[in-house]
This record gives structure tokens, C-alpha cells and sequence, in this order.
């Protein structure tokens, strides 16, 4: 028997037989592959030139049904269409031209997923669907990081759809997104899609291996904004997530964790991530990774730190001495060492961009390093009463604040000390008597002060901070319950509240900022339910959009 009849032989009685699992395997297309596809293809190039004889041939060894296409999931048109481009794909593929392929293996998942849109017997085709599919989001992928080879192509769209191209892996994840929603809506007699064994039935068992192949695709080609309506209509449509495989939740939890994360809602970011990571097999070490970089950005942009026995597991590795002095300079209020942390003097910061943290971490770590420096002032300047029974509030002077910042400044500009002659001896070391002198002033270098961006200095790039922005950054630290009581213009000083109730006032005025965020959090209801994670079975679709407020805002804003 040729190859070809006893393949169509085969497809055919696994469509009478609904074996789905049997028709994606002789449904292939990603090589290696077995001999037999290679012989199927030489088959196909010596005998089947003309489509229409390979159309006859096919439609005799597998006849379509007119009686309402059988009882047994017997052909249908649109599979018949999918086979004929099957075949085609294999007569004419050539798959060291990439560009060619991925163009005809496009069109053949197309055609596949028309065919999976069949309402009676379309389930056969799922399983394929996904493995098609894939495929195709592979190959997009890597060709993503072929610029030589995608430059003629972006040129010939630059020409024929001036800005509004798409790129070729958004037009790949567009294609996908059409499975995901026909499985996402299809009609099922369970109207929260879950069958009485308690798991997705029918169509709904691809959503989420549909969805994040397109999440996958939109994060590669930086189209994160393009997510949020697959996150709305999952929160309408999808039966819980827990149901599905572990692979399918540690994935799309990861993709939903950044996608908050890039719309500056981290607190629920680390809800998402904490709970792909916990589900995340040990041994997959690089997808643990891949969790942890986020996850603990998230949770430093919240206030908590990773530990040095947590930094030793095997997905850490080289990830302390990146994150590590980026915490030291938070807990200690060390503006300098911050901004040193998070720039080219690191020598992290590329890393970090790549990563999609940098900007994060400089902007919102940079409102923690700010209270901690307030705190560490306040440590070194308030006298605290010896009369227990005094009711006078704890301050702290601005003006004490606005000096340890303009010190800061000066030094990321590149002010130093001057050698004082009188001190300093011979031998290089310091007299004894210097620790009672008064500490010098720094003076600008030689050369004049360093230049520095806007991210570099600390308010605006080389502008010395003034009293009117230090009181800004003060009430923006209130704003954020990261400071606790008020300011005093007249006095030029910040006042804390409560210092008596709540146990003194560092406890009182300095509040953890995990608390303070948690418990604003709580009170909002983000730790309830997160838009795009669907917890329990739904008996009606929920309204709403997914909120992209962020929990933190920039020092200064209101």
C-alpha cells in the first residue's frame, strides 16, 4: 500500500474512533520526525503536484458524510480543508527556508482551528490544535531573534501598512488568540464549563494552553497591553484555574504575575508569582528562576526582602549579589549606595532592564529608601523626653531631612572631603583629636560636579534639593501610610501621632511597609480576588475590568 493511502487509512479511523490523541500524533509537522513522513512527503512531491488530484484522492480514501456528517465523528468540510493543507504542507515545505515556512505553517493552523470550530466534532481536533500551534509560536519566536532574516519583511509591511504593521510574532499570537476565545466561549451544558467529574469539558480544556502560548508571544513581542482583554474575558468565561494541569497554572500564573507587575499593581504581582512559584516543580530550576526575578522584585517594591538561606536555593544562584545591595541601601536609607545599586556603577543595570525591573525598582524602591533615610535622621537628631508624661509630639526637622539629602547629592555629584593640613598627619592616618573636630563641608571636585541623568540624582538629575521638595517627599511618604502624622510649615517640622499608643515614635511614625501596604490592600479588597484569576467556579459572569491602579506611587505625587 503507498504511504498515502494507508496515512489517510489511519486518519480515518481515528476520526470514527474520536482518537484524538492518535490523530495528533500522525499530525506532525516539527521535525525530527519518523521516516515515514519523510517517505509521505517524496510521495507527495512525485505523485500530487496538482492540488486538485490530491484533493479527489483524498476525499475517496476519506468521503465526506452528507447525513449530517455521522454519529461517530465522521469528515466534515473544514477538516477535509485542514487534511488538503496537511498534505500540501508536507508536498511543499522546505524547512531551511524559515521565513516560507512559518508563512505555510500559519496558514495551516488557520485552517486547522477552522476546522476545531466544528460544534459536533470539532473536540477531535483540539489536541492538534494545540500541537500546531506550538509549533507555529516556536518558529515565530525564533525567528524573532533572526532580525537578517525578518528584515526584507518588516520592510515589505513598513511599505504596505505604514505604522499600523503588526509584527511577525503579533500576527502569530492574533492567529492563536482565535482558538483560545473559541474554546474560551464555546457553549457547553455546564454553564461554568466544568462536567460532572469536576474538569473543564469540551473546548474549555484548551484555554489556558491556548492563552499562554499567546501570552508567551505578546510579552516576546512587547505587547503586554494587548493582554488585558484575554485577562477580561478569562475572569468571564473560564472555569476555575485549579482544575487545569500544573504546567498550564505555573505558566499562566507567571504571565499574569508580570503583566501586574508592568502596570504597577504589585501587591497582587506577588500573590500571582508566590503562587506559581509554590507550584512550580523543584526541579524545574530555570523556570523557578524566571519566577523569582519578578517575585522578588515585586515583593523589595513592597517592602520585603529575600533572606540569605532563601538566596541559596539552586534557581538563586547569582541572583543575590543583583537584588542584595539594592535591600542594604533600602534598610539603611543610604541614598547613595541606592542609586549606585540600581545604575551603571553597578554594572546590574542592563541586566535589570533587560528584565523589565529597572525602571520599577529605581522609581518605586527609591519612595522606601526615602523613609528609611527620614527614619535614620530622625534616629540621629530627636532628643527623646525624659519626662514620661510629657505629652509633646516627636518631630522631625526638615531641615535636618533637606541637609542629609543635599549631602547625598553633593556626594553622587562627586564632592569630597578636603585635606585638612592641621589633622591629617605625615604618615597618611588621621589624629586621634579629628573624631572631636566638626566634620568639614565637602567641596566640588576640580573638574566641576559629575554629571548625572535625572534617575541619577536626588530629585532632578543635578538640582540640589530644596526645602519646598523635601516637603513634598514628605507628604507623598504620608499620602502612602509609609509616614504616620503631619507637617508643621510653620515650625518646618514633621510631626508623628499616636506615639504613646502605639508603642513610641519610631513604631508610631515609621510604619513596616509590608503592613502598611497589606493592610491597604486588605481594606481594598486586592488580596480577595484578582481580575484574570479565576478561583471558584462562577454561576454568573463577573462584570468589571481588570484596575491598573499600582499600589505605589513615584516620591512627589499626590
Amino acid at each position: 500500500m503507498a504511504i498515502l493511502d494507508g496515512f489517510l487509512t489511519s486518519i480515518s479511523g481515528f476520526l470514527r474512533t474520536r482518537d484524538d490523541l492518535q490523530l495528533r500524533l500522525f499530525l506532525r509537522v516539527e521535525p525530527p520526525l519518523p521516516e515515514q513522513f519523510v517517505q509521505l512527503s517524496q510521495e507527495l512531491k512525485a505523485s500530487y503536484r496538482d492540488g486538485k488530484v490530491l484533493e479527489r484522492h483524498l476525499t475517496k480514501l476519506i468521503p465526506e458524510n452528507e447525513d449530517e456528517y455521522g454519529e461517530e465523528g465522521d469528515v466534515w468540510p473544514g477538516f477535509l480543508a485542514f487534511m488538503q493543507e496537511y498534505l500540501e504542507f508536507w508536498r511543499d515545505v522546505n524547512f531551511e527556508d524559515l521565513l516560507e515556512t512559518h508563512s505555510q505553517l500559519s496558514s495551516l493552523v488557520n485552517s486547522c482551528i477552522t476546522a476545531l470550530s466544528h460544534a459536533t466534532h470539532g473536540i477531535v481536533m483540539l489536541p492538534t490544535a494545540i500541537q500546531l500551534s506550538s509549533n507555529l509560536a516556536k518558529l515565530a519566536m525564533m525567528l524573532d531573534k533572526r532580525p537578517d532574516l525578518t528584515r526584507r519583511l518588516r520592510q515589505m509591511a513598513d511599505v504596505d501598512q505604514g505604522e499600523g504593521r503588526k509584527t511577525l510574532v503579533e500576527g502569530t499570537a492574533e492567529s492563536i488568540q482565535r482558538a483560545f476565545t473559541m474554546c474560551l466561549t464555546e457553549r457547553s451544558s455546564n454553564r461554568s464549563g466544568v462536567g460532572q467529574d469536576g474538569k473543564p469539558e469540551g473546548k474549555k480544556i484548551g484555554i489556558y494552553s491556548f492563552a499562554n502560548m499567546v501570552l508567551k508571544l505578546l510579552f516576546q513581542c512587547h505587547k503586554i497591553g494587548l493582554a488585558n482583554q484575554l485577562y477580561t474575558n478569562i475572569s468571564l468565561h473560564s472555569p476555575p484555574l485549579q482544575l487545569y494541569p500544573a504546567s498550564q497554572r505555573v505558566t499562566y500564573l507567571y504571565y499574569l504575575g508580570r503583566f501586574l507587575f508592568a502596570n504597577n499593581h504589585f501587591y497582587r504581582a506577588q500573590l500571582c508569582l508566590q503562587s506559581a512559584y509554590d507550584q512550580c516543580h523543584a526541579q524545574c530550576v530555570n523556570q523557578r528562576r524566571n519566577i523569582l526575578i519578578y517575585l522578588i522584585s515585586a515583593n523589595m517594591i513592597l517592602g520585603r526582602f529575600p533572606s540569605r538561606a532563601f538566596m541559596s536555593r539552586p534557581e538563586s544562584k547569582g541572583l543575590l549579589e543583583k537584588f542584595a545591595p539594592i535591600s542594604k541601601a533600602i534598610r539603611r536609607g543610604d541614598m547613595v549606595a541606592f542609586k549606585h545599586a540600581v545604575g551603571r556603577e553597578s554594572g546590574n543595570d542592563k541586566w535589570f532592564f533587560q528584565k523589565g525591573v529597572l525602571l520599577p525598582l529605581v522609581s518605586h524602591c527609591e519612595v522606601l529608601v526615602w523613609r528609611s533615610l527620614a527614619r535614620r535622621v530622625f534616629l540621629l537628631t530627636y532628643q527623646f523626653p525624659t519626662d514620661p508624661n510629657s505629652r509633646k509630639a516627636a518631630t522631625l526637622d526638615i531641615m535636618d531631612l533637606l541637609t542629609a539629602a543635599q549631602y547625598c547629592q553633593k556626594v553622587l555629584e562627586g564632592w569630597q572631603r578636603p585635606v585638612d593640613a592641621a589633622v591629617a598627619m605625615q604618615s597618611g592616618r588621621t589624629h586621634i583629636n579629628s573624631i572631636f573636630m566638626k566634620f568639614p563641608d565637602l567641596v566640588p571636585p576640580p573638574t566641576g560636579p559629575k554629571r548625572l541623568g535625572a534617575q541619577e540624582g536626588i530629585i532632578f538629575g543635578n538640582k540640589m534639593p530644596n526645602i519646598l521638595e523635601i516637603e513634598a517627599v514628605i507628604a507623598s511618604l504620608v499620602q502612602q501610610n509609609l509616614l504616620h502624622g503631619f507637617i508643621s510649615y510653620n515650625q518646618g517640622k514633621f510631626a508623628i501621632l499616636g506615639a504613646k499608643q502605639r508603642g513610641g515614635p519610631l513604631n508610631a511614625g515609621f510604619p513596616g511597609v509590608w503592613e502598611a501596604v497589606k493592610t491597604r490592600a486588605e481594606r481594598e479588597g486586592k488580596a480577595e480576588e484578582i481580575p484574570g484569576w479565576v478561583q471558584e467556579e462562577r454561576t454568573a459572569p463577573m462584570g468589571g475590568v481588570i484596575n491598573l491602579t499600582g499600589i505605589a506611587r513615584p516620591v512627589g505625587g499626590g
